[in-house]
């Protein structure tokens, strides 16, 4: 599978949830179904994982839950409230820089339609500077 096609097929996998269910339900509703998408298409992922990252040579676990980590590379953040806001995307920005992860998805169901409720940010790769 192409790297660059993982989060069109994480989306639609979302989309399936979205169209079964509509909007109005709690976060964990859509979790539990997100989950059972994902499983059919046989994608490797895990659930509710720890944010933990190194600071100052120290390992820091933080009480922070990672919704889904899709595929080793890929955060999907799962919301169900009225509006996205600003703080809630700069919340993926960090989430995604520290746990290493490439992409992220932040995906509200609470929306008439799915495709105005999801927001993707892809992070650039660091190179490391040569001496």
């Amino acid at each position: 599978m192409n790297d660059a096609d993982f989060p069109h097929l994480v989306i639609g996998a979302c989309m399936n949830v979205h169209r079964a269910l509509g909007p109005g339900l709690t976060k964990d509703a859509y979790d539990e179904c997100l989950a059972l998408e994902l499983r059919e298409l046989e994608f490797d992922f895990k659930r509710s994982v720890p944010l933990e990252f190194d600071y100052r040579g120290k390992r820091i676990k933080t009480a922070t839950r990672l919704d889904f980590v899709v595929g080793g590379s890929l955060l999907l953040q799962v919301r169900s409230q009225d509006t996205i806001s600003k703080i809630d995307e700069q919340q993926l920005e960090s989430q995604l820089k520290l746990s290493r992860l490439h992409t992220g998805l932040l995906v509200n169901f609470n929306v008439a339609t799915l495709r105005k409720g999801i927001h993707q940010i892809t992070m650039k790769r660091r190179e490391n500077p040569k001496a």
